[in-house]
């Protein structure tokens, strides 16, 4: 047992799951939506009264978080401002998070506060399981910036709080780059790395200048957008049928010539573990690599960096496909000041400190605030991260259909099954299909 204030930390299993839990937990504090009306603003404070139960450690603040190190940091950083508050700490993904709210928030035994993808954020507002974090919604969007609140905004009201950001960039080799061209400094077109890709690459011996994932919509998206394509943001029009798809797509079908495999045979272990190797200049990944790529920089004698995607000649910035994690005030919570207190605290300097510290998670907080997390300002890999996730797009609501369709459609275009006019009419009819659009 770990003692933190006043926060004492357990670590317990329930099923497959991983739990923490405070010691002295008495019951649950799930209660139906009406009991809201006991919100009160302390505008001295600038802050929600605290309910006397939580205050006083009485009872605990139930909070739903998908990584138990990162829990506890929190726990931490929010108990030293809080101190007698308990918090307690059960791991559930954030896939999981809105489906398992809907059941236990009615139930009376979902949490307080959790966190999930804002691409489910609409949904869980619409059953309920999402409250607006009412007069915080001024403090959290300063700190986040006007891109991220407005994703997590409905009707004028902020449903959810920001906390980490994530995009596929463009990761490179410093050491073979210098050996190669004479500099360490990455592309920033498509047409310097078809430069260099005619004087590199072999297939007969499996060399290639890039690698990534080719048969997938995400990442084929940052070509597409250079090229003015905008993935809709409305599911029932998703621009499928936009003639800037099209030429789009006929760009990316070139781009075989600099990566010679099928999309089938363009897997994570191709990209990743070549990489490693110290062989391959450029590979399109995510944050997700970057500790597996220092371990492997350390072994075979390479230093990498991370940057923005090329654009392509001509065309605008390349833009991503970012995700977006967000901590939620349930709309069942029985403590609904408790819960908007330490909800709004996940926009802090602290929590964002104890998200990178724990887990490596880049804080969904503007380019200024972000600097100021212990760590980060420092830490080029991950700014390059956040470099490109600040040129993302954030489409809320994309379902699998949309994936499913655009994987193919890519693919397609890719292996050289469909010309693009042809994939992409396919995508639509498809698309029309799968969700009932075309009934």
């Amino acid at each position: 047992m770990t003692i933190r204030n006043t926060a004492a930390i357990v670590r317990t299993t329930a099923g497959s799951a991983a739990i923490l839990a405070i010691v002295m937990v008495s019951g649950c504090s799930s209660a139906p939506p009406a009991q809201e009306s006991t919100l009160t603003w302390d505008a001295a404070a600038g802050a929600y009264e605290i309910e006397p139960e939580i205050a006083s450690g009485e009872v605990p603040l139930q909070v739903w978080v998908e990584y138990p190190e990162y829990g506890e940091a929190l726990v931490e950083a929010f108990t030293a401002e809080h101190p007698g508050i308990r918090v307690e700490l059960t791991t559930v993904s954030k896939v999981d998070a809105v489906a398992k709210m809907e059941l236990d928030g009615e139930a009376g035994t979902g949490a307080d506060v959790y966190f999930t993808n804002f691409t489910d954020l609409s949904g869980a507002i619409d059953s309920g399981v999402a409250a607006p974090l009412g007069e915080y919604e001024g403090e959290i969007a300063s700190r986040v910036g006007d891109a991220f609140a407005g994703v997590v905004s409905r009707d004028g009201e902020l449903y959810g709080v920001p906390v980490s950001t994530e995009s596929i960039a463009l990761f490179y080799n410093k050491t073979l780059l210098q050996q190669l061209t004479g500099s360490s400094e990455p592309a920033q077109t498509w047409e310097q790395i078809r430069e260099l890709a005619a004087s590199y690459n072999d297939p007969r011996t499996n060399r290639w200048t890039i690698r990534w994932l080719s048969g997938e919509l995400y990442y084929a998206y940052p070509v597409l957008s250079s090229l003015g394509w905008q993935l809709g943001a409305d599911p029932k029009s998703p621009g499928l049928d936009d003639p800037t798809l099209t030429a789009g797509l006929e760009y990316y079908g070139a781009l075989r010539d600099l990566w010679q495999v099928n999309s089938a045979d363009a897997t994570w272990d191709s990209i990743e573990m070549e990489f490693a190797k110290g062989q391959t200049p450029y590979v399109i990944t995510g944050p997700w690599s970057i500790a597996d790529f220092t371990a492997a920089g350390e072994a075979n004698g390479f230093e990498f960096g991370v940057t923005t995607l090329p654009a392509v000649a001509g065309g605008g910035e390349a833009a991503t496909l970012a995700g977006l994690g967000v901590g939620v005030v349930s709309g069942y919570s029985a403590y609904p000041g408790a819960a908007r207190v330490f909800a709004a605290f996940l926009a802090s300097d602290e929590a964002a400190a104890a998200l990178y510290q724990t887990t490596g998670g880049i804080p969904a907080l503007t380019g200024e605030n972000a600097q100021a997390v212990v760590g980060l300002a420092a830490d080029e890999h991950a700014n390059g991260v956040l470099a490109q996730a600040e040129r993302s797009d954030l489409i809320a609501e994309v379902g699998d259909e949309l994936w499913t369709v655009g994987n193919t459609l890519v693919a397609s275009v890719w292996d050289g099954v469909a010309d693009p006019a042809t994939a992409q009419q396919q995508a639509i009819t498809g698309y029309a299909d799968l969700t009932g659009l075309g009934e």
